[in-house]
């Protein structure tokens, strides 16, 4: 179990971090109004907030605690991606037509093919769709009972053998390299057995749907704030216009233009919401996927896939019809996509963990989860050739995800992801019984 930094030792507050991380991109807004042309000074402030927006969480790596540090870094790459996509992808066209505030906050591509999130039904009364409040919390309760068990089966039935299993394997490797003395340190104290190695492919499987319904109560937090927000905004309007818009009726222009003003931008906040409420799920059954390419391009969650495909995929495109005069192979958008997602998991370990964890011996985590992404591209390519359909197809991802998840797995395990506090039920409980004034921290 990771240790965490104790809060005098800190080297800001962490309002104080968190106002600095998130920093460069609200300054990004201010710096990124359009111009009738592309400026080349703006384009250079702009790039330097870009390149500030991922290096402070790599500068105070570790320094926080790891709860802060995950949230800050998550922030800090997302909208650096859209800082990204705005300097280097951009057209000014573009840019004119959709401020940069626009670009942050269309953070999905609509799927309309894929199952929604809510069903939006007209309200009889008015304008405003009717948002079914008791279904949105129905959902989110569900999600996260179902977080607390996989949460406890995990801890309760041995977190740290996924390493052990990997150490293992590793040593073995190194064995046969003919490095004794590396083989030797990663060698587990117990014999490695076929049932051990079963057990613990099944433990790393059931982390990744951990992960998975982590994201999805996340997700369904978000959702119900949205819906919050939604349900004030008639009432918001109500009062901007007054009792049957008599503040409308007034010999005052100016004050009914900004009275009209201010109407919009309800009325903007409205469409958004409906839109993002209205958006398809977040995971659309990924476990049952037909294929690799079907399990992560459609039915995982698709948050990062728009800025991967611009800031990867299209310079390498262009690239290779420069040099080589001809369409890229279909394997190289997935490789841009998967590369750029495991150097998105790295920043993500280590701006949480610092070097101490991150290099750490005599097993660091560094890299693995970016091989775990790298090899996704050799299965989606297999798989596309071989095993493209129906249950052969199902049980070869499957098979694909049960084979490599230890890659992905091991370095949360090795950083004390699961120790990290959060809201739980059981925690809440058993904490209290116990008397710890922290009801959110880790029980094991």
């Amino acid at each position: 179990m990771a240790t965490t930094t104790l809060a005098d030792s800190y080297p800001m507050s962490i309002p104080a971090y968190v106002a600095t991380v998130m920093a460069p991109s609200f300054m990004f807004m201010a710096l990124s109004l359009p111009v009738k042309r592309r400026n080349i000074i703006q384009d250079a402030m702009l790039a330097v907030l870009w390149f500030a927006g991922l290096a402070i969480p790599i500068y105070y790596a570790g320094q926080f605690s790891y709860l802060c540090l995950i949230s800050t870094s998550v922030w800090a790459w997302a909208t650096s991606m859209k800082m990204g996509v705005w300097v280097f992808s951009m057209t000014m066209e573009e840019r004119r037509q959709r401020p940069f505030v626009f670009t942050l906050s269309d953070w999905r591509k609509r799927n309309q093919n894929a199952p929604k999130t809510l069903e939006l039904e007209p309200c009889a009364t008015s304008d405003y769709v009717d948002v079914k409040m008791g279904s949105l919390i129905w959902v989110l309760l569900k999600h996260e009972v179902l977080f607390d068990i996989i949460d406890f089966a995990f801890n309760y039935a041995d977190a740290q053998r996924p390493i052990r299993v990997f150490s293992a394997f590793l040593s073995k490797i190194f064995f046969v390299l003919g490095q004794a003395e590396k083989a030797a340190s990663l060698a587990p104290a117990e014999p490695l057995t076929y049932g051990c190695i079963a057990i613990s492919v099944l433990m790393s499987m059931l982390f990744c749907v951990y992960i998975q319904i982590q994201l999805q109560v996340t997700y369904d937090t978000f959702m119900i704030a949205y819906a919050v927000v939604y349900k004030c905004l008639p009432a918001l309007e109500k009062w901007q216009l007054g009792k049957d818009s008599q503040k409308l009726n007034t010999k005052n222009v100016l004050k009914t233009k900004a009275i009209l003003k201010r109407i919009r931008g309800i009325r903007a906040a409205k469409g958004y919401i409906e839109s993002t409420l209205s958006m398809q799920v977040l995971f659309d059954s990924p476990w049952t996927a037909h294929s690799l390419r079907d399990f992560w391009g459609r039915r995982w969650h698709t948050f990062y896939n728009d800025c991967f495909y611009r800031l990867g995929y299209k310079p390498i495109r262009a690239t290779v019809q420069f040099f080589f005069h001809c369409k890229p192979p279909r394997w190289l958008p997935a490789l841009s996509v998967f590369v750029m997602s495991g150097i998105m998991h790295e920043y993500f370990l280590y701006a949480a963990t610092g070097s101490l964890l991150y290099f750490g011996s005599p097993l660091p985590a560094c890299g693995l989860q970016f091989a775990f992404f790298v090899i996704q591209v050799c299965g989606i390519s297999i798989g596309d050739k071989f095993f493209n359909r129906g249950l052969l197809g199902q049980a070869y991802t499957i098979f694909c995800m049960a084979v490599t998840c230890h890659l992905f797995v091991v370095p949360y395990i090795l950083t004390g992801y699961l120790y990290m506090e959060r809201f739980s039920f059981y925690r809440i409980i058993v904490n209290y019984l116990k008397g710890n004034p922290n009801l959110f921290v880790s029980i094991f």
